[in-house]
């Protein structure tokens, strides 16, 4: 809030009041391991909290200070500070970038990409003279590749280079170095990996995460796993947001068995009986896919299924996340069935 009435005192000319909104804004900034942010003790107007929600708030504390350094009208007090303060926060926003190339929600994306554009805009000249180079990756003290750069008034699509042959195991270095006076340039590592089920905090039926940044409950049960080939199967679920952490909508996928033909007239009866609390479904192959919009106490519904043919197998794993804040997550494990 603070940011956005800043943003806008500068626009209507009011440069007194951007002023003090920016002193506000200097006096609640959060320095985290070489970089800065502005939390969020609450939801952003797009139901964008946790993670998402800082991010969003972020872009816009960093956007008003980009600008009050831009408008002599605005800029007080310990202005000097500003642009190490910019750089700090753009700094967290580009380390927060999920794997995906993106920033977790589309508002909270938006809003990084503007604040982005804001600051390589004054740049603009420094960048279209910088030339073409190579960037160095080391890892481990040894180099191992070396990328061809584009200029920096060029568009490009992100390079990419495998690395997982010269990782080891424990702690790994990467270094990437690019020559003096080249255009500002990104660097994400992006990682996959699996923890077996055994390993894993899920539960055979049940998954709770009461953290501040996770807090959902998602459980999912089963009238009976070992039936005969078109027997009819209750599902029954729970999703319950719990604590006041945030609200807006959230996705549930319930994983289901290879060949499960879903009945789909059991749904629109629970999507009715639930009222708003269930918005809408979508049938996949190995999961029912629901949107949610919790009431207090949780959202309560069964579905019915049927299998098509014999099978032993597991289910696919059941999943809860917050639309709005996508690593708030409760996972349940999955369920075997036998089916003659």
């Amino acid at each position: 809030m603070i940011a956005s009435y800043a943003l806008a005192a500068r626009d209507a000319g009011d440069g007194a009041a951007a002023s003090r909104q920016i002193e506000k804004l200097r006096a609640l900034a959060h320095d985290e391991s070489g970089a800065t942010y502005w939390a969020l003790e609450s939801n952003t107007p797009f139901y964008g909290w946790g993670l998402a929600g800082r991010l969003e708030t972020t872009a816009l504390a960093i956007q008003a200070l980009k600008r009050a350094l831009d408008d002599p009208a605005v800029r007080a007090g310990k202005a000097d500070k500003d642009p190490e303060l910019v750089n700090r926060g753009l700094r967290f926003l580009l380390r927060e970038k999920d794997r995906y190339g993106v920033w977790y929600s589309t508002q909270a994306t938006v809003n990084v990409l503007d604040t982005i554009v804001t600051q390589l805009s004054k740049n603009e000249s420094d960048t279209r003279k910088s030339e073409a180079g190579a960037a160095e990756v080391i890892i481990n003290g040894k180099q191992v590749a070396s990328l061809a750069m584009p200029p920096g008034d060029e568009l490009s699509s992100p390079i990419t280079l495998d690395i997982s042959e010269h990782l080891r195991v424990g702690a790994n270095r990467i270094d990437v170095r690019l020559p003096p006076g080249s255009a500002p340039a990104t660097a994400s590592v992006v990682t996959t990996h699996y923890v077996p089920w055994r390993a894993a905090e899920a539960t055979d039926n049940a998954s709770s995460k009461s953290a501040r940044v996770a807090a959902l409950r998602l459980r999912v049960s089963f009238d009976k796993t070992e039936a005969r080939i078109g027997d009819e199967i209750t599902c029954r679920v729970e999703a319950e947001r719990i604590g006041f952490s945030g609200y807006g909508m959230m996705l549930g996928g319930i994983g289901l068995p290879p060949g499960a033909e879903v009945d789909r007239a059991s749904l629109e009866r629970a999507m009715k009986e639930a009222g708003w609390g269930l918005d809408q479904y979508d049938v996949l192959p190995d999961r029912l896919v629901v949107y949610l919009w919790p009431r207090a106490g949780g959202t309560r519904f069964e579905f019915k299924f049927r299998p098509r043919f014999g099978v032993a197998a597991l289910s696919a794993p059941s999943l809860l996340y917050d639309y709005y804040n996508p690593e708030a997550r409760a996972v349940v494990a999955p369920s075997k069935f036998l089916i003659h």
